[in-house]
């Protein structure tokens, strides 16, 4: 049966796009699938991996303020340790729809069997501002500043260190099903960290990620991580692999629920 350009049913209109959207989606999977077995492939043993569960849990107080918590379990097979994450209730202040201050607290106890094991208490104050835009891209700067207090083998250090972090979120769906239940949406992003009692480039990660919006209150989020570490007599190079797994719970007080995504590392 043949139609016109005039006469084309809509479900038969609608079929395009919907492949179009397979396609991104197919390809971006691939894509992860692709890097993921090409990482876990990796014979060089100065090449670490680190598999990582982590949930946030955000619910509003107004439309300016957001209360957030952060919790999670770290394994390394190679490193020969395991993390147990916590947090009390973070802050997120909203003076503007697009800058977000952040106010946060994590707790870290590790279980090393090589180094022993330790406490780290690590407070971070950062800025977030998005750039405005009609796509309904989210594409933001975040810098933060963070100290982390690491307490081990009786012995407390202190490690200050800078982040920026240069990212972009995008929806996969198209017109009003944009991070709609039951929708895709792709993450990626760049972040150099320095460390600023020496004075140098600690550590740069690229990061790549696929999410899933189940509903208005829940998504899952899988991220992969490339790590390139330098030190002060050696140049940058790929020194290891973050593979996370990611859950984000949005609770809503007296109908208002958060639009955005909070996260932190």
């Amino acid at each position: 049966m043949f139609y016109s350009n005039f006469d084309i049913p809509n479900h038969l209109l609608f079929v395009p796009s919907m492949i179009t959207i397979h396609h991104k989606i197919a390809i971006l999977i691939a894509l992860l699938m692709i890097v993921a077995v090409h990482a876990a492939a990796q014979e060089d043993p100065l090449i670490t991996n680190e598999y990582r569960f982590t949930q946030l849990v955000t619910r509003p107080i107004n439309e300016k303020v957001v209360l957030f918590t952060y919790s999670g379990y770290t394994r390394s097979p190679e490193k020969a340790f395991h993390s147990v994450y916590a947090s009390p209730p973070n802050l997120v202040f909203i003076p503007k729809p697009w800058v977000e201050i952040y106010a946060a607290l994590i707790v870290v106890y590790t279980d090393n069997k090589s180094a022993g094991d330790s406490w780290e208490f690590r407070p971070i104050t950062g800025v977030r501002v998005y750039l405005p835009n009609k796509k309904k891209l989210n594409i933001f700067s975040w810098t933060r500043y963070e100290n982390r207090f690491i307490l081990q083998n009786r012995n407390m250090i202190s490690i200050p260190r800078l982040r920026n972090r240069f990212g972009i979120e995008a929806p996969l769906a198209q017109g009003d099903k944009k991070w709609a239940p039951k929708s895709f949406y792709m993450l990626a992003d760049v972040e150099p960290i320095w460390r600023l009692d020496e004075k140098r480039l600690q550590v740069f990660r690229a990061r790549g990620g696929l999410g899933y919006i189940f509903n208005r209150a829940f998504r899952a989020e899988f991220q992969y991580f490339g790590e390139f570490s330098k030190t002060e007599s050696q140049p940058s190079e790929h020194t290891g692999n973050i593979w996370r797994l990611n859950l984000k719970i949005f609770l809503d007080r007296h109908g208002l629920r958060f639009p955005k995504d909070v996260d932190i590392d």
